[in-house]
């Protein structure tokens, strides 16, 4: 039984915070990196110049990067090179698209902030970079081609399907990187989800579209039509099964640098992995009536 139990809350906090700044000095004192390393463990990596990155990052001073949450995005964009493309999911909720849509809240795809944490939200505020005009899933580009990754996300029904962001990056033959997080922070799940859905025993969506509140890149009111996922989908997903399939295919590449884990995969083996697992009858999904 933990003695921490019962101990007064205040106590409590005051021992998550020397335990937070000890795990700080450990990370500064001996395993800070600096931009270089962290570029060397994105090659070894695999990502190279003219990829196309999606990211998934937390950044903390627990990780031991050196530099601010701009010097870590620079960096990546050094990683894909001039003619590559780096990408940010911008999600502007943290619970269900579904109750974002209820909500009737509007989308201005120029100040909503994103909640997928600082550096995406950090990587929204450049000037270089476009979002995706879609009240749930706009995603963040940069490079020389953005304008083709988010140019017709605003006339998609499904939110990651066909014509979306997340369809041009599995055209791109692109990869995600996931920085300091676990692999269950694979918004491209959505994207495989929209693939399998026809087979699927319940609707993916809901039963009509929405037609959501938004603002464009010029400050026009707009709306966009599109469906949610159904709260039954939401929960029968077993996404887990996925990941531990990816993982023991070898999909998964990891590599550790300073305080920070490193993990890559290319989208093309999540859709073949998520073929294969369709064909087997082992889909991600708990499909008992």
């Amino acid at each position: 039984m933990s003695l921490a139990r019962w101990l007064p809350s205040s106590w409590k906090q005051a021992l998550k915070a020397r335990l937070k700044s000890w795990r700080v000095w450990v990370a500064n004192t001996w395993l800070a990196y600096d931009r270089a390393r962290l570029l060397e463990a994105l090659r070894k990596l695999g990502v190279k110049p003219g990829d196309t990155v999606m990211l998934h990052s937390a950044y903390s001073r627990e990780h031991g990067f050196s530099g601010s949450i701009g010097e870590l995005i620079e960096t990546f964009i050094e990683a894909v090179g001039p003619q590559g493309h780096l990408l940010m999911v911008s999600l502007p909720y943290r619970n269900a698209a579904l109750d974002w849509l209820q909500s009737g809240r509007r989308f201005d795809v120029r100040t909503t902030p994103s909640m997928m944490g600082m550096v995406s939200e950090v990587f929204r505020r450049r000037p270089d970079v476009l979002r995706s005009l879609h009240p749930t899933h706009p995603v963040l580009v940069c490079g020389p081609q953005a304008e083709r990754f988010v140019a017709a996300h605003a006339e998609c029904l499904y939110p990651c399907g066909p014509g979306t962001p997340f369809d041009e990056l599995a055209r791109a033959g692109g990869k995600v990187v996931f920085l300091n997080v676990p692999i269950d922070t694979f918004t491209f799940f959505h994207f495989l989800e929209h693939r399998v859905s026809p087979g699927l025993p319940f609707a993916l969506y809901t039963e009509a579209p929405f037609d959501a509140p938004v603002v464009d890149a010029q400050g026009r009111a707009r709306t966009v039509r599109t469906f949610a996922f159904a709260r039954e989908a939401i929960r029968r997903r077993r996404p887990e099964r996925l990941y531990e399939a990816l993982f023991q295919a070898g999909h998964v590449r990891s590599v550790r640098v300073g305080a920070s884990r490193l993990m890559a995969l290319d989208v093309a083996d999540s859709i073949a992995c998520t073929d294969r697992l369709q064909a087997e009858g082992r889909l991600f999904y708990d499909l008992t009536p």
